[in-house]
């Protein structure tokens, strides 16, 4: 019998749970769907199923309760007048609808399109799905071990339950995957191939900044858990607004929650409830007297509380961090200070002791000279914008430039990607730094480099440049750019002002912040930085011809190698000669470098021209045959565009 679990008619699958042989099959959205095993007239199932393991799937589409909301509304209207009345009524209300969408947050809309529409009432149900309680989570690991059960009918009903829960558990699925034996993976990649397209994590991650904005009760013990079950390694972005939001949502009463946390097992929530801690008690010193055993990243934890709340004590606490033996423990307290007090004595996690020493005792100096304005801040995707995506596409069909929000839906006209989408860039550079967007296109394009305000506004463009390399602003009015072994600096006007002899071939040019730059040496196997004057600041060697790399938020270098043997020969690749298919990957290393956190290797690809970090914890790489999404442990989940990609920017 096949049994439907869909509430009402929607899109569908129907999956063979179970049956290495079966097909995933998906109807059109308006096939009725008929409950309690009559027949699905249009339904097509290939392959040899058994019908005890045939589940169908409710998979609402993308804003589908906005939609049915909007429509309802426009029937509505329409049977309140008649004729042409009818209509003008329904584009009224279309309109209304339209305009209080828009007048959504950006994270607000893309919970709407999500079908977590915020302004409708079913939302606080679709919330209570989506966070999970302790029964919740202890039962979906139940289930997950239930995957590789013997007893065949645990496996089904474990992999219904886990196809059709509302909560986010992709990562845990994933996490599974890794560890699991041939029939184990098939059954949970069948699972999250229903899953996929209701990108819960998306939507978490934008409940829990809204829970955070509205300062709302009774969550504490649900985000806690939730939070629980992530990696702080994969999920930064996702565990510094959750952690923010159980901070806003925690009362009195949440105290004896937060501390059991902070002694418990899971590293994701001690970080969660320390930062709770930290933020409602910001003016307890130096945050020390009650920590007992706590290590340095509860430390750390804290005292970001204590900036997200505005004490200014907290940068004593933090300078001390900058000598921490955490590698991101010392970053994350550099950052902080950084957007703390708008200052940079140039310290990095990474650098030599010595160097970190010199950096740190200005920090000293700074704070010892006098009051100082420090400004409450946050870290991670919901202190940084707007939740958009710039892909640069090289000349073909479609826009040149498009912008998409961070779940992947295209967001039609956006005037700084109309700007930079004139010159078709190769490579697009926030510098959150100067608040400047700085962009560069290659020979086919006449060597253009121009500079933009985030608005779109053009501040400075130059063309005949071989840019291909990477530019990037310096101090001065001057811009820096990457030719063959050399920087070269340019005046305002396009004169060499300067220029940096570095000895071998430079690419993937960009600036981190001011005085501190990062490329890759294809050559020498290096990726490296400097400062404002080219002398050598911190490199990581034995790479194999890294073409492009970029350092993210979280500290943590995301760098395009050579996988494996060349064919030889000459191509246009960075550098990297003609290489096989699938001969090229992106490593995620940590900030120093020295360890590999995450590899991703797309299938059937020459060339990975570009990559960056969603606020879900996923990865978006772009290759000569498009833009795809890849999950921490290098799965792909979706495809945005298919087309040659030459540049991406998430903010």
């Amino acid at each position: 019998m096949v049994r439907s679990l869909c509430p009402r008619p929607l899109s569908f699958l129907v999956l063979a749970l179970g049956t290495p042989s079966a097909a995933l099959a998906e109807s059109e959205r308006d096939v009725e769907i008929v409950v309690d095993g009559a027949a699905l007239a249009g339904i097509e199932i290939r392959g040899a199923v058994d019908a005890g393991e045939v589940v169908l799937i409710a998979e609402p589409e993308v804003g589908g309760e906005a939609e049915a909301a909007g429509a309802e509304a426009g029937e509505k209207a329409g049977a309140d007048g008649e004729g042409g009345d009818g209509a003008s009524a329904a584009e009224k209300a279309k309109e209304e609808s339209e305009a209080l969408f828009k007048s959504l947050p950006a994270g607000q809309q893309i919970l709407a399109l999500l079908d977590y529409d915020p302004t409708v009432d079913s939302y606080s149900d679709r919330l209570d799905e989506l966070l999970l309680d302790a029964e919740g989570l202890a039962a979906v690991r139940g289930w997950i071990e239930d995957l590789d059960s013997d007893d065949f009918r645990a496996r089904n009903e474990a992999s219904k339950r886990l196809a059709m829960r509302g909560s986010a558990l992709g990562h845990l699925l994933g996490e599974a995957r890794a560890e699991a034996g041939v029939e184990m993976g098939r059954r949970i990649q069948d699972i999250l191939n229903v899953r996929v397209k209701g990108r819960r994590v998306d939507a978490l991650f934008h409940a829990a900044e809204k829970i955070a904005a509205e300062a709302g009760s009774g969550f504490a013990e649900r985000l806690l858990t939730t939070g629980s079950s992530f990696s702080p390694e994969h999920y930064w972005d996702l565990l510094r607004v959750m952690e923010l939001a159980l901070a806003k949502t925690s009362d009195d009463q949440a105290e004896g929650l937060l501390r059991a946390a902070l002694a418990g097992d899971s590293p994701a929530a001690a970080e969660m409830a320390a930062f709770a801690l930290g933020y409602r008690a910001p003016d307890s010193g130096d945050g020390r007297s009650d920590r007992g055993g706590e290590g340095e990243l509860a430390e750390l934890a804290r005292s970001r509380g204590r900036v997200a709340a505005g004490d200014p004590e907290a940068a004593g606490a933090l300078v001390g961090l900058l000598g921490a033996d955490s590698l991101r423990v010392r970053h994350e307290a550099g950052a902080l200070l950084r957007a703390m007090f708008g200052e940079d004595f140039g310290f990095a996690a990474y650098d030599t002791g010595a160097r970190r020493a010199e950096a740190a005792g200005r920090w000293e100096n700074y704070l010892a000279g006098g009051e100082k304005i420090a400004i409450p801040a946050v870290l991670g995707a919901a202190g940084r914008g707007e939740y958009r995506v710039l892909v640069g596409q090289r000349p073909g069909k479609g826009q040149a430039v498009a912008a998409f929000n961070t779940s992947g839906h295209a967001q039609g006209d956006h005037p700084l990607a109309a700007a930079i989408g004139e010159i078709r860039p190769d490579r697009i550079v926030f510098d959150e730094a100067a608040g400047l967007v700085v962009v560069s296109a290659g020979d086919d394009e006449g060597g253009q480099v121009a500079v933009f305000a985030s608005n779109g506004a053009e501040i400075w463009r130059v063309s005949g440049l071989p840019a291909g390399g990477g530019c990037a602003p310096a101090e001065g009015g001057r811009l820096l750019m990457a030719i063959g072994q050399e920087v070269e600096a340019l005046s305002v006007t396009g004169d060499r002002v300067g220029v940096w002899k570095l000895g071998e071939e430079v690419v993937s040019f960009g600036r981190l912040r001011p005085g501190r730059y990062l490329c890759a040496h294809p050559g020498s196997g290096r990726v490296a930085e400097y400062d404002g004057d080219g002398q050598l600041l911190w490199e990581r060697d034995g790479l194999e011809r890294p073409s492009w790399v970029e350092r993210i938020p979280n500290g943590n270098l995301l760098v395009v190698v050579v996988a494996e043997e060349e064919k030889g020969g000459g191509g246009n690749n960075g550098g990297l000669g003609e290489v096989e298919l699938s001969a090229l990957e992106l490593l995620e290393l940590s900030p120093d470098g020295g360890e590999v956190l995450a590899r991703i290797r797309p299938k059937g690809v020459s060339e990975i021209t570009c990559a960056a970090r969603l606020p879900n914890g996923n990865t978006l790489v772009g290759t000569e045959k498009g833009l795809a999404e890849y999950t921490p442990e290098g799965y792909a989940v979706k495809v945005w565009v298919k087309s040659v990609i030459s540049s991406l920017h998430v903010r």
